[in-house]
């Protein structure tokens, strides 16, 4: 395994000729917005990059309404938009300097990855695949704390699939494109004059995107890109055979629509990906998840503004991660929480 790197908030970026990049965006821009600037730098550096779009935002119906004058939006015509915001990627890329052979495009779902997550493994497989092919010792990323669902649900899938990967250890940075601006103390990257000048340039490429959004695309494109680094992994992690945490939630919120709990758990070295309604008062709930030997026991207690989880079984209990989704239609796409990583708490 190649060498890693662990950053503290105080230190900048080390790029160099020896670096092995790899960027992971889930939409065509957010390569644009969150690493315009990254990505000059490191290729000033002489590192070697490589990156990787996992969806070609192709659910984005309004501007192709606008653009394209007409109101059904059928398959035939999401995938000409795709199409489009491919090509507008390949063209943002190539002002900033990356080479076509360096990126990849996945043509995951668009406002699909959490469904993807919760459904099967086959997101974290080919993610899997793409760092053993890669071999990076930095990867950047959506942090878990981005808003759209789409970027939090990814950034679950790369822990998942370095979970089991060779560059288990490999230091990783989490960007934020829609939500709260990573703390002051966050590493940030430098850029000089024309490097912002070439990352606007690189926006304007992806012109389907301004057409209703100009103010807000450029007002994200120029801020200072920060990344929160993870934490150093634990290499030898303690397991337990109970987890409990709590989640920020508001009950009044289920008068608009209903909500469920998202749980991703491994029990002796296998996940489960269920779901469970949340409960509508403040009694204790408790359920049965799994079966046979690797079932769980979910205790859940809301009260005004939390809601506190407790899982527990007969085999040791590894990574939890865990979301409160919003159930069916959407009109606004942002979570008001994105995943969350449960912490340890031993009885």
């Amino acid at each position: 395994m190649r060498g890693c790197r662990w950053f503290s908030m105080t230190q900048g970026l080390d790029l160099h000729n020896n670096t092995r990049l790899l960027v992971l965006v889930p939409h065509p821009d957010d390569e644009t917005l969150a690493t315009g600037g990254l990505i000059q730098v490191a290729l000033a550096a002489g590192a070697s990059l490589r990156i990787v779009i996992v969806t070609d935002g192709d659910n984005n119906p309004w501007p192709q309404r606008w653009l394209e004058k007409r109101w059904r939006i059928n398959a035939t015509a999401r995938a000409r938009w795709g199409a489009r915001r491919r090509n507008e990627a390949a063209e943002a890329l190539a002002r900033l300097g990356v080479a076509a052979t360096d990126v990849r495009h996945y043509g995951w779902p668009d406002q699909g990855l959490t469904a993807s997550l919760m459904r099967d493994a086959l997101g974290e497989d080919q993610l899997a695949a793409e760092i053993a092919d890669f071999a990076p010792d930095l990867i950047v990323a959506p942090s878990l704390e981005d808003r759209h669902p789409d970027h939090s649900a990814l950034r679950v899938m790369l822990e998942l699939a370095l979970a089991r990967s060779p560059q288990a250890a490999c230091a990783r940075l989490g960007f934020v494109v829609h939500g709260p601006t990573p703390a002051e103390d966050a590493l940030v990257v430098a850029i000089s004059t024309e490097q912002a000048r070439l990352k606007q340039h690189a926006l304007q490429a992806h012109a389907s995107q301004l057409v209703l959004s100009s103010k807000r695309m450029h007002r994200l494109c120029q801020r200072v890109e920060r990344f929160q680094p993870s934490p150093a992994p634990v290499l030898a992690r303690i397991l337990a055979d109970h987890l409990a945490w709590q989640m920020p939630w508001s009950r009044r919120r289920l008068r608009l629509h209903a909500q469920a709990l998202y749980l991703i758990v491994e029990i002796d070295g296998q996940l489960l990906r269920t779901s469970v309604r949340l409960p509508n008062g403040s009694a204790i709930v408790e359920v049965q998840l799994g079966f046979g030997q690797r079932a769980l026991d979910l205790r859940m207690q809301a009260s005004t503004d939390t809601l506190l989880l407790a899982v527990s079984g007969r085999h040791a209990i590894g990574r939890v991660y865990a979301k409160i989704e919003r159930l069916g239609a959407r009109v606004v796409i942002y979570d008001r929480q994105g995943w969350v990583a449960a912490q340890v708490s031993r009885r």
